[in-house]
C-alpha cells in the first residue's frame, strides 16, 4: 500500500484568485455586447413583446380583483402594475436572454424550410 504525500497548501501567492466588482462588470458587458451584436433587433423586440405582456397582464390582474396591499387604496391599476412590472425586471431580462436563441432557430429553420436547393446553378 503506497503512502501519499502531505498535503499540498497554497502558498500565499497561489491562493484563488476573486474578481473585482469591475472586472465582473467587464465581463458582464462583454458578454451583453456579443449578444446584442448576434441577436440585434431580435432581441430588443423580443424584450419589448415581453415587457408589453408582463404589464399588460399585471394590469389585468389587478383589475380582475388580485388584491396586493400596495395596490390597495389610493392606488389605480396601472401604477400599481407599474410598481409589480418594475419588480419582475430581472427575471424579464433574464427571460430575453433565455428565450432569444430559441426564436432565433426557429425563424432561421422557417426561412430554410421553403427555399430549394442550395445550389443556385441549377434550373
Amino acid at each position: 500500500m503506497e503512502i501519499a504525500g502531505p498535503p499540498v497548501t497554497p502558498t500565499p501567492d497561489e491562493t484563488t484568485r476573486r474578481l473585482t466588482l469591475k472586472q465582473r462588470y467587464d465581463r458582464y458587458m462583454a458578454r451583453f455586447k456579443e449578444f446584442l451584436s448576434r441577436y440585434g433587433m431580435l432581441a430588443i423586440a423580443v424584450h419589448a413583446v415581453s415587457c408589453l405582456i408582463f404589464y399588460l397582464g399585471f394590469v389585468l390582474l389587478i383589475r380582475a380583483g388580485f388584491q396586493l396591499q400596495s395596490t390597495e387604496g389610493t392606488v389605480g391599476a396601472f401604477a400599481g402594475a407599474y410598481v409589480i412590472y418594475k419588480a419582475t425586471q430581472v427575471p424579464r431580462v433574464a427571460l430575453t436572454f433565455l428565450i432569444t436563441p430559441f426564436i432565433d432557430r426557429i425563424i432561421r429553420r422557417m426561412r430554410n424550410k421553403g427555399q430549394g436547393p442550395s445550389n443556385p446553378s441549377t434550373p
